[in-house]
């Protein structure tokens, strides 16, 4: 189980705070280890916890009457799994157990939810209950799985009569709906922290940044660590965002600088890829920390922690924020990142590796396509290289950040040993661009030497009438993973991408490729006599389903070339095939022919007079 840590700031001296811990607030309850604000205000509170195959769920908001809470395959009722309970004037707790099809409400056959109590004081609400994580109804119930789930929920001033709710209860503001990793990690975690260590604080920020008229800009600034006497551990990064700057921020990463620097341009402000102006830049390419839109804060396993203080951590960092800004809005950002570390160190030294597709504009998504797939390998190659250079044989992952941007539609990191599909780090196949968390692995997953990881990703491009090229803006496209894994090993960065475009050869065309970061423009297609910018060229084409899945295909299964950055070298391997999977993964089906069912419910007229009003208002 991860460890959270709740503190109050006490002294500042130099930018570093001392910090003890506290007891928190009423939100917390230490029964269940997530919690969550599904509203902007706090005044509806979901808590949870989940075994192997039951998840412990309470409900709490601020109201007399009933509260709501639900699972939705897009957002709205229609096909949405849930759970609407109150307390009587009796002190009685009621919970029904409900679904939507086609927009109304019908009571479950059979109910899957166990009322475990609940409350009501000063004026809140609280409904306590438990269901399997899959109940194999698949006719009125949603499974519960690592995916990113669309919850709805709801409250109203009034306890559930049979005649429904009164008039009035209703009001659009007691009501949302919220994305939500429920099974891999979400919300904040609840458990209490180590009584025995000494933590303290301090914070990398932008500075009342202002650069309003890029639609895409990224912000590089870059920043001296603490100076420490010995070596410590960082246990906890939280992302600090400056009020008004949420539709602005995709992304802020967090680079060690492990070579030689030139100009040590501490606190000011870069452009990050202007090479020639921010000499630096090259010179931090390891990740040491990353957050990304919707994103909480990431708290490490109580038995490692990411070192600094000693001589393998960086004494300089360089904190890349991606600034979102398509109209070219005004906006001040001093957001950033606050790190909390200890001197009680963690058994092992953490890190994280960057794994997927190289970023890069000749990766080429079709239009009007509802499924094209993409593919990053990070070859046993690059991987045994890494773990090699540390004398590592194996590492353990903990945890990921699946990362694409706003036509992706699924993504997973697959596990491949020996041809053998393993069960994969990370899958989600309800991707949620506003909402990349962090998603832990419990138990926690064994890497080996000789293991290859792939990266897939599915794009739905079907609203797009011009191609999409990979790249910066969150226009363009991304296919990658954040790893999250102990012991640190040489690794920091392992890339793919096609050894040649197969776009261009499936159609018969010739490139030449001109000098540009990222800019299409550059590159010139030239076929049967005729020239073309690059992006043009996409542009004209006629695309087919047959020549998304050829390319698609080829792009997966042809020649790559690899990256493999490390710390302090780098491996490149051109024009090798990934390695084939021989045995694929088959989940395990957990349901036969039958359902594992519980209590059935009389559909009585009682129940069904007071579904229909409840939830129509409901949601």
């Amino acid at each position: 189980m991860w460890t959270s840590l709740i503190f109050v700031v006490s002294t500042l001296v130099g930018g570093l705070c001392d910090i003890v811990t506290i007891e928190q607030t009423q939100e917390v309850d230490y029964q269940y280890a997530h919690h969550v604000r599904m509203d902007n205000d706090g005044k509806f509170i979901l808590y949870w916890s989940y075994n192997e195959d039951k998840i412990f769920m309470k409900m709490r908001a601020e109201t007399n009457g009933w509260v709501g809470i639900g699972i939705s395959p897009n957002g709205g009722m229609n096909g949405a799994d849930m759970a609407i309970g109150w307390v009587t004037s009796d002190g009685e707790a009621k919970l029904l157990d409900t679904h939507g099809e086609e927009n109304e409400p019908v009571a479950d056959k059979i109910s899957d939810l166990h009322l475990q109590g609940g409350t009501q004081e000063d004026g809140w609400t609280s409904i306590k209950f438990w269901r399997k994580l899959n109940t194999c109804d698949t006719e009125e119930d949603r499974e519960i799985n690592g995916d990113t789930l669309r919850m709805i929920w709801a409250y109203g001033k009034y306890d559930v009569a049979k005649s429904g709710i009164k008039h009035g209860d209703y009001h659009s503001k007691n009501r949302g709906v919220k994305s939500l990793v429920v099974l891999s990690n979400g919300g904040i975690v609840t458990q209490a922290p180590d009584p025995d260590a000494t933590y303290k604080t301090f914070e990398l920020l932008n500075h009342k940044f202002n650069k309003t008229h890029a639609k895409t800009y990224y912000n590089c600034k870059m920043f001296e660590m603490p100076k420490l006497s010995k070596k410590h551990h960082i246990v906890k990064v939280e992302h600090v965002i400056t009020p008004g700057s949420e539709p602005y921020l995709h992304h802020i990463i967090l680079f060690s600088c492990s070579r030689k620097l030139v100009t040590k341009s501490l606190l000011e402000d870069h452009h990050c890829f202007s090479y020639s102006t921010f000499h630096d830049y090259g010179a931090c390419v390891a990740i040491l920390v990353a957050w990304a839109v919707g994103g909480s804060d990431m708290i490490l396993p109580e038995h490692a922690g990411f070192p600094i203080g000693d001589e393998d951590s960086p004494n300089f960092v360089l904190m890349e924020t991606h600034y979102d800004n398509p109209h070219g809005e005004t906006f001040t950002d001093s957001s950033g990142f606050r790190i909390t570390y200890t001197d009680k160190l963690r058994e092992y030294d953490a890190d994280v590796i960057l794994v997927g597709h190289q970023i890069s504009e000749l990766q080429i998504i079709p239009p009007q396509q509802n499924v094209y797939t993409s593919y990053g390998v990070c070859p046993h190659e690059c991987m045994d290289w890494g773990m090699e250079e540390r004398s590592v044989d194996e590492i353990n992952i903990f945890g990921s950040i699946l990362h694409s941007h706003t036509i992706g539609k699924s993504m997973e990191l697959k596990h491949i040993r020996n041809g053998v599909e393993l069960p994969p780090i990370s899958r989600d196949d309800h991707y949620d661009f506003n909402y990349q968390e962090l998603r832990q692995n419990i138990p926690e997953i064994k890497f080996k030497l000789g293991d290859s990881l792939k990266m897939i990703c599915h794009y739905d491009s079907s609203k797009r009438t011009n191609f999409t090229q990979g790249g910066l803006a969150t226009t363009m496209e991304m296919c990658l993973a954040f790893v999250l894994y102990y012991p640190k090993i040489e690794v920091s960065k392992c890339e793919s991408r096609p050894a040649k475009p197969n776009v261009f050869e499936h159609f018969g065309a010739d490139v030449e490729y001109g000098r540009g970061i990222f800019d299409i423009k550059k590159h010139t297609v030239t076929k049967d006599g005729n020239s073309w910018s690059m992006d043009a060229y996409l542009n004209q084409i006629q695309w087919t389903k047959e020549d998304a899945q050829e390319i698609s295909q080829k792009d997966g299964e042809g020649e790559l070339d690899f990256f493999c950055y490390g710390r302090n070298s780098s491996k490149f391997i051109p024009k090798m095939r990934a390695e084939k999977i021989t045995v694929p993964y088959v989940k395990e089906e957990k349901c036969g022919s039958g359902r594992a069912s519980s209590q059935i419910i009389t559909r009585s007229a009682y129940i069904s007079s007071l579904l229909l009003p409840l939830l129509i208002s409901l949601f």
